[in-house]
């Protein structure tokens, strides 16, 4: 099954994190333009899979260790008098019981929500939906830089990892020149496939990365990496 950063791994916390997002929803549907069709059908959803989580699954893994218990006194004892068979409560569940694929339905209604207009970063940390960032492990993006033939002269292969940001920024400088804005980049690699400054010479290029978030380059500078590129 997938999953999402902001969705608590261990179910005592999902049941904390779906019961938030049931009181809040209704909150913000006005606001996110949500439609009642579609936030009654998600609360039908939550609140049966909450029941799910909180009531019935322990009640019926209780009940079947109490029956592995009795199972065992009446196959092996001890010598005791007989003990009564284990009474289990009755469970009701909520009604309607909702179609397979709660979770998957929810994560959709979930993207939808962010890319809507009136999606906003106080909302979605209203609402749980956005994921912790470790800041103290990634202050900068990790990156390497190699070389490779491109069409014509050799290129520069810059490969990083943004931890959940939205893509890195890359300042870059030549043959220890001014440092220059060089592209944003979501997706890795990047290829630097600059012409070279002198078409017959091979030239220094160093590089230096921050994240990039939501249009705008964030966090400290990463430390330089350098190759060389020739013709």
């Amino acid at each position: 099954m997938t999953t999402q950063s902001y969705f608590p791994k261990n179910e005592a916390d999902r049941i904390i994190w779906l019961s938030n997002f049931v009181l809040k929803i209704p909150l913000h549907s006005t606001t996110l333009t949500l439609s009642p069709a579609e936030v009654a059908l998600t609360l039908t959803d939550l609140n049966y899979f909450i029941w799910l989580l909180q009531s019935w699954y322990p009640s019926i893994q209780q009940s079947a260790l109490e029956a592995t218990a009795y199972k065992n006194i009446i196959g092996y004892g001890p010598d005791t008098p007989s003990c009564a068979l284990p009474n289990h409560a009755a469970i009701v569940a909520p009604s309607p019981t909702p179609e397979p694929g709660v979770l998957t339905r929810l994560f959709n209604f979930i993207a939808r929500i962010k890319i809507g207009t009136g999606y906003t970063e106080s909302i979605g940390l209203d609402l749980g939906l956005i994921g912790s960032i470790d800041t103290s492990a990634h202050l900068t993006p990790d990156f390497t830089v190699t070389t490779e033939r491109g069409a014509t002269t050799e290129q520069a292969n810059i490969s990083f990892t943004k931890y959940r940001h939205d893509g890195v920024s890359i300042d870059s400088r030549r043959n220890n020149g001014d440092w220059g804005f060089l592209a944003v980049a979501m997706l890795k690699p990047y290829l630097d496939s600059r012409p070279l400054l002198d078409p017959l010479l091979p030239e220094t290029r160093e590089y230096r990365l921050r994240y990039w978030d939501k249009g705008d380059p964030n966090g400290e500078h990463s430390a330089v990496q350098r190759v060389n590129v020739g013709p």
